[in-house]
């Protein structure tokens, strides 16, 4: 609790200094076209859409997969991760919160951690691919884009490269058996160093126990993934759905000012920016990247839009992408909470039937 109330403090913080940033120094924001945009115009419910697009796509993706590992969850359970899982990655520097929430979750309505784990990492190298894909079709759009803006082609090279690495070593980690067995087996025996104390040695052995039991659930998982080919395919065009959907957020709001003109190409040039910028705003270390996500997002797009609209439409774009995930997710928190999810997870046997 500590945590979440420290969690909020900082994101409170960091957005009044963001807001008072952008009306003072990048070009004023206009609060009656934020409100005409949310409330009266369809460009609005357009970027609602698209929100909700995103989630629906990775919830249907969580569904797939455990359903393929043998493992049971209803849709509307999958959503509510999916919800869960944005709502703590908005707490969390640099996003870090939302997949362990997701398993602390599907734990508790029957999902065994092992089979969750190696959903979230496949889910992570599937998504965080498929904006790297659309990044380097773009890449070409985006230099000729950007040129006037050097600082947000540099940040965007550091992105990627932060992003490939981090996509190597997922997939190592999740279908190479040698690199997450040593990995588990590290981690085995470090929690096994807690035996010499007498008080700590059942709860050790208790620990271990299930420890293995997960270990081989995750096996089990990752084997059932590379069995179920057109199953990954399935997964990864959804990727691309829910992550251009994300990328796309932003179109709205700039369409509703009256800036694009030209259909596809507006759209295709979205992309082009948002990928690139997406790389790097992902690793940014404010909970939820709040504040520094909207800096470098009013770097990169500088190229594009007029310095008058700037600050509304970063705005906007915010509220789309973080404050209105945050709210529904402290609502989806609390209802879970006071149904008693942290009371009791299912009994073995209910978890898994192979």
């Amino acid at each position: 609790m500590r945590k979440l109330v420290v969690s909020a403090i900082v994101i409170g913080i960091v957005s009044v200094v963001m807001i008072y940033l952008l009306n003072s120094f990048g070009g004023g924001i206009n609060v009656k076209d934020m409100e005409f945009f949310f409330t009266r115009s369809w460009w609005g419910i357009i970027g609602i859409s698209l929100l909700l697009i995103s989630w629906f796509t990775d919830a249907l993706n969580t569904y797939l997969l455990v359903k393929t590992s043998k493992g049971s969850i209803t849709f509307l359970q999958s959503f509510k991760s999916t919800i869960i899982g944005n709502f703590f990655s908005m707490l969390t520097p640099s996003s870090t919160g939302g997949q362990p929430m997701q398993v602390v979750y599907m734990n508790k309505i029957g999902v065994p951690p092992g089979i969750s784990t190696s959903i979230m990492v496949f889910k992570m190298i599937a998504w965080q691919g498929a904006i790297e894909i659309v990044a380097i079709f773009e890449l070409r759009r985006a230099i000729f884009l950007m040129n006037s803006v050097p600082a947000a082609l540099s940040l965007a090279f550091i992105g990627f490269v932060i992003s490939s690495f981090t996509i190597a070593i997922l997939i190592l980690f999740n279908f190479n058996r040698k690199v997450y067995n040593t990995f588990f087996s590290i981690l085995r025996k470090t929690i096994s160093l807690l035996k010499f104390s007498k008080k700590m040695k059942p709860k050790i052995d208790k620990i271990l126990n299930r420890f293995d039991r997960e270990i081989e659930n995750y096996a089990d998982s990752t084997k059932y993934f590379t069995k179920n080919s057109y199953i990954l395919i399935i997964v990864f065009f959804l990727s691309i759905i829910s992550s251009v959907s994300g990328l796309l957020l932003v179109f709205p709001a700039i369409a509703a000012m009256g800036l694009f003109h030209n259909g596809i190409q507006d759209i295709l040039d979205v992309l082009a920016i948002q990928s690139l910028a997406t790389l790097i705003i992902y690793f940014s270390p404010t909970p939820g990247s709040s504040g520094t996500a909207e800096g470098e997002f009013y770097l990169f797009f500088s190229a594009i839009i007029p310095l008058r609209y700037l600050a509304t439409i970063t705005l906007e774009w915010s509220i789309l992408r973080y404050f209105i995930p945050l709210f529904v997710g402290f609502v989806i928190v609390v209802i879970e909470s006071l149904k008693g999810l942290k009371i009791e997870p299912k009994k073995e046997s209910d978890i898994i039937k192979r």
